[in-house]
């Protein structure tokens, strides 16, 4: 009896604190995709796996519950998708291609489905769901697991150690992995295998979670101390090359601190070699990399609006391409364009706008 209800505490301890954790990671400021994903996606196996524990536990439990938990389910392969997808990228500083708005709006359109065909009325076809929501749960993580392989070079980069982001991210992976698979062979094992994979996991991750601020690396190697001057070279290094070849300024959204962790150097440090090197905010030098690319698409793709180049340099509103355009170039784009074209060209285009218009 005792061992029954220790395995119900543990089983249901993890579904407590998924939920508790998802609350944590919505209300996390700033607030970022990925941990919004992350948070979603506790959620949803928090309300699984707890539906798992009671059922187990209590066969009679109501069918509307039953029906919670399966709905819960077609949410955490997608889920897992986008937060891998996003975290990717806000590592990488380039634009997530993952749109969580469709992927979403996929999932809730059959949990709608299911409300207007209830499981206390159609037993027999929910009874029989398990199989395609767990094929839909699976294509999700074949999804993510490539997106992760394409991108093992930045994740575990030769030299460096593992930091705690990438650990979570594996975690939540392969939690999401070893969870499908315990309820996809539960016909061999136990249903209650489902909620205790998922507590080893959560709490797998919750300390991945304590241990980040232990991280070893670049910030323990030069702390609050000012860099010397080869140091200080390298950092300039690292971030023009970051600059140069993965482009990160054609994110609208990067920032100083993603700059930080991409060169893999404290955030003070990359500010003060930008100020005390460089004499320059990060903003402005950020804003010189997409000045440039901006004239060479005014010069090189003459078929394009203003708003469309600002887009495609990173700026995240045509305001600011204007005003920081003319205040690194002294001009704005529309005079640097009519100077830097030959008027034939300028024509062509004008002629084009007139003709598409």
């Amino acid at each position: 009896m005792i061992a029954r209800q220790l395995l119900f505490l543990f089983s249901a301890l993890g579904a407590a604190n998924g939920i508790l954790m998802a609350a944590w990671f919505f209300s996390r400021r700033p607030r970022r995709l990925a941990g919004c994903m992350l948070g979603a996606l506790l959620l949803a196996v928090g309300v699984r796996t707890g539906k798992s524990a009671f059922l187990y536990f209590n066969p009679t439990i109501a069918l509307e519950f039953r029906q919670l938990g399966l709905s819960a389910c077609l949410l955490i392969g997608p889920l897992t998708y986008l937060y891998v997808r996003y975290h990717l990228a806000e590592r990488s500083g380039q634009p997530a291609r993952a749109r969580w708005e469709w992927h979403l709006a996929a999932c809730l359109l059959l949990i709608g489905l299911g409300l207007a065909f209830p499981y206390t009325d159609y037993r027999y076809a929910w009874d029989r769901s398990s199989a395609g929501i767990h094929l839909f749960w699976l294509c999700y993580l074949v999804a993510a697991g490539r997106a992760i392989w394409l991108e093992r070079a930045r994740l575990c980069e030769p030299g460096r150690r593992i930091s705690p982001e990438s650990l979570l991210l594996a975690s939540v992976f392969l939690g999401s992995c070893l969870i499908l698979a315990a309820y996809a062979t539960v016909a061999f094992t136990s249903y209650i295998v489902g909620a205790l994979s998922f507590t080893f996991t959560l709490h797998i991750a919750a300390i991945v979670l304590v241990l980040r601020p232990h991280e070893t690396g670049t910030a323990e190697k030069y702390g609050e101390r000012k860099l010397n001057e080869d140091d200080t070279l390298a950092l300039v290094a690292s971030l023009e090359k970051l600059m140069r070849d993965d482009k990160l300024y054609l994110n609208p959204n990067l920032n100083i601190n993603l700059l930080a962790r991409r060169a893999a150097y404290p955030q003070a440090l990359v500010s003060q070699a930008l100020n005390d090197r460089l004499k320059k905010s990060f903003h402005l030098y950020v804003n010189e990399y997409r000045i440039a690319e901006a004239k060479r698409l005014l010069i090189e793709s003459p078929e394009l609006n203003l708003e469309s180049i600002a887009e495609r340099s990173g700026f995240n509103s045509s305001s600011t391409f204007f005003a920081a355009f003319k205040k690194i170039s002294g001009c704005t784009p529309a005079s640097f364009r009519a100077g830097a074209l030959p008027p034939e060209a300028l024509r062509n285009r004008d002629s084009g706008v007139r003709s598409s218009a």
